[in-house]
Formats: C-alpha cells, structure tokens, sequence
C-alpha cells in the first residue's frame, strides 16, 4: 500500500504536467531525440523519395551510386535524470526552491517516459553519487522513482557532477537521453566529462535558477548563508556596486557555461524556481523538431 501523501504529490505531478504527458502518448517524442531510439539496419541503393539526408556518402563514392543507411525504429527509449541535490539548490526567494522545480521536472520528464513505454532511471548527486536507480520501466519502477525524488535526504552539500557522469558513462550500455539538472552555479570544471557524455550519450543540460541569484533588491543589509559550506555573511544590498559585483559573476559564469555548451552541442533548458517547467519542456521539443525539418 502507497502512503497516502506520496499519492497525493504524485495526482498534483500529474494535473501539473499533464498537458505534457498527453502530448508525449499523443505525438511520441523519440524523433525529437537525434540518433536515439533508431537501429542501424543496413545499406541499399537510393530511390527518388528517399531521404537525402540519409545518404551515405562514404559508400557511394566507392561504389558509383547512391546509397542510403537504412535504420529501423527501437522500441524504447532510455532515459536518465542525473539531479543535483546540493545546498545551493534548497535556496528559493519565493514560494518554492529551486530542488523543488527541479524534482517536478525530472518527475514530468519520468511519467512522459513512462507513458511511452520507455525506460527511465535517476542519479541524484551532490559532491558524490547519493543514490543511483538503474533505468527500467513499469508503474511500480515509475512510483519509487517519485518517492526517491520527493522524500530523499542527501548527505553532503557541495555540487559536482563529475562522479555523476562518470557512473552513467560506465552504467550505461545504451545510449541515452541524459538530463544534467543543476543551477551551474560554482561547480569545478566539468568539460572532459561532459564531453564524453555528450559524445556517449544525448546529453541535455537543464539550468535552475531563481531570480534573486541573477539581481537583489535593495532591502539593506541581509545576512546571506552560503549553502553549500553554511558559511554566513552581511551582504549591503544598497551597495549598488557590490550587488552589480555578484550580477557580474553569475552573468560570467553563464556566458562561460553557454561557450562550453555551444562546443560540445549540448542543448539547455532553463527553468525558474516556481515557474511551469512544461513549456520549457516543450519549447525544447520544438527547437529540436524545427532543427530536423532543416536537416541539422
């Protein structure tokens, strides 16, 4: 018997992203996933209406004609969360922190899954791999999932998702959709990790962020706690130049992170701490459905 609180958090997961999920079983989304969910088949001659970007044209230069690779549809997809559940992400200046918007999200992207009868997993970090759940399918696989993301208690608050994406890189045999879900806010240089993943896999980046990170009000002074090392300070939120001075890191950070993202062909998702996280969803599906029809 499920407790009656998880089931209640799971039908407001449910009303939330419905929407969503309905979209999923209704169109499907593995073409939206680029060489994923597809199996090599084979090689035949072309025929006027093939698909010009299927030409291979490796093999039809050495043998006079055009050839095209033929592939044949999987039947499932796999898809990983790897969730950052580091201090910085408990902050929230609003009614809800940044875990929360970040568990709604990786709770959307696993019933979507589900309902498309492909397999999900998460991986929830924070200086260390705090609990790893093998990709696998079915209802019951799907509640645990949401029990783990809604009632788990990590034990360290530093971020680095370097141990992360060395477990997946290792774990996982298949290729696969992976979600880095993290605000990207003061981790160690990750680029040799994220590169093989992206390499190995459909990396996605998912960025969490809320809005008083990027610009504080001026409320005087405020007594500010590091989350991630419980360190607290006095931040004069009047100080016009102190306040542009932390705009200026964030905005620094990110113009670092959008180059390195650019390099390795990473797409990003950006949400906000109690914002929807459907449409960004959905504004990602997009992207990428516009990015096959011109062939890139």
């Amino acid at each position: 018997m499920l407790p009656r609180e998880l089931m209640r958090e799971v039908r407001k997961i449910e009303i939330k992203t419905r929407s969503l999920v309905d979209s999923v079983y209704a169109g499907g989304y593995k073409s939206v996933f680029k060489g994923r969910g597809i199996e090599f088949a084979g090689i035949r001659e072309y025929v006027r209406g093939d698909e010009y970007r299927s030409i291979d044209w490796k093999v039809s230069a050495r043998t006079g004609k055009l050839n095209i690779r033929e592939h044949i549809e999987e039947r499932e997809l796999q898809v990983v969360v790897a969730l950052d559940l580091s201090g910085s992400m408990s902050f929230g200046s609003g009614s809800r922190e940044k875990r929360e918007t970040a568990v709604e999200f990786a709770a959307a992207i696993g019933m979507a899954a589900g309902r498309n009868n492909d397999r999900v997993g998460i991986c929830m970090f924070t200086n260390d791999v705090e609990r790893y759940v093998a990709p696998a399918k079915g209802k019951t696989h799907l509640l645990r999932l949401i029990r783990e993301l809604l009632y788990f208690v990590p034990k360290e608050r530093l971020s680095d998702p370097r141990p992360a994406l060395h477990l997946l890189n290792r774990s996982l045999k298949n290729k696969s959709v992976v979600f880095l879900v993290t605000d990207f806010i003061g981790l160690p240089s990750c680029e040799r990790e994220l590169k093989i993943t992206a390499a190995r896999h459909d990396l996605i980046a998912v960025r969490v962020r809320d809005p008083r990170e990027e610009m504080l009000p001026d409320v005087g002074l405020i007594e500010i706690e590091d989350p991630e090392t419980g360190e607290e300070v006095l931040f004069d939120t009047s100080d016009s130049g102190a306040v542009a001075a932390a705009s200026r890191r964030v905005l620094d950070a990110d113009v670092e992170f959008k180059g390195l993202s650019g390099r390795l062909g990473i797409d990003v998702v950006n949400l906000r701490a109690g914002e929807s996280v459907v449409k960004p969803i959905v504004a990602l599906f997009a992207t990428r459905e516009r990015r096959i029809a011109m062939g890139v």
